[in-house]
């Protein structure tokens, strides 16, 4: 398994101004590969805590962590501060990294804007960092590799995550992880409650050490308890993947059923 991390810079985000819907976004995009956000941290626009949210993740030796939030032209905007006070490595502008940014602007009919101080700061990123292209916005994405990590800096703003997100880091992670493949069933059921379902689900997961399969309750309607049944398999071979999940869905039935409750759907989102 390839671990992920990512750290989520800002403090919109602690306060409640902001939802994080980058993790949200980037989580499913990692899970349809058949790997996973194995950690998550959210850390105020502090250098302290940004430097010190990077460290823990590094000791954690993640495989890939993604810093999301913070490379704006704005006071607070300090993540690469910190990404270079934990490293250790002094901030210089970088040439790819400014052209990068003139060209953003030459693109939109404004050629001749000033360099000034705040457009600067976005192209001055941790020694030894690439710049990555932002089609989407103006501050260049950033890749480093820290020992055996690799790191890499993403604007908040989702689209401009996404873009850079595609392009840059998921060709990367989709290589490492190689050709896996993910089953995934979401099953509707109605009038059994997730005391009575657990022991179904901890069969299956004997059955199927490797499956997931998480229950969600959505609470009662009319009197009948309702639950969201998610059951997911990740196999080299898709064949065994799919096989594997039909399997659970299966058992999951005739036990579901055997309850007296019942499957109101099944889907393959």
């Amino acid at each position: 398994m390839v671990r992920v991390e990512m750290l989520a810079v800002g403090r919109e985000l602690l306060i409640g101004r902001t939802v994080n819907t980058n993790a949200r976004w980037m989580g499913a995009r990692l899970a349809k590969r058949g790997s996973l956000l194995s950690e998550i941290t959210t850390v105020d626009d502090d250098l302290a805590e940004i430097a010190g949210g990077l460290r823990t993740s590094l000791s954690r030796k993640a495989d890939y962590i993604v810093v999301v939030g913070g490379l704006g032209p704005t006071p607070d905007d300090m993540t690469l501060k910190g990404i270079a006070l934990a490293t250790g490595r002094p901030l210089r502008l970088n040439a790819v990294a400014l052209r990068l940014i003139r060209e953003h602007y030459r693109e939109r009919g404004l050629g001749g804007v000033e360099m000034t101080p705040a457009r600067k700061k976005m192209a001055t990123l941790p020694t030894r960092a690439a710049a990555l292209p932002n089609p989407a916005g103006t501050a260049p994405g950033v890749r480093l590799a820290v020992g055996s990590t690799k790191v890499f800096c993403l604007p908040g703003v989702p689209s401009e995550m996404k873009a850079i997100f595609r392009n840059s880091v998921e060709p990367l992670i989709a290589n490492d992880l190689g050709n896996l493949s993910r089953a995934y069933i979401r099953l509707k059921v109605e009038g059994i409650y997730e005391s009575a379902l657990a022991p179904l689900i901890s069969r299956e997961l004997r059955r199927h050490p490797g499956a997931y399969i998480k229950s969600h309750p959505k609470g009662m309607v009319e009197g009948r308890s309702r639950i969201d049944l998610d059951i997911a398999v990740v196999d080299k071979d898709r064949a065994a993947a799919e096989e594997a999940a039909w399997s659970v869905l299966r058992e999951m039935k005739t036990g579901i059923e055997g309850a007296g409750a019942e499957v109101t759907s099944e889907e393959r989102p």
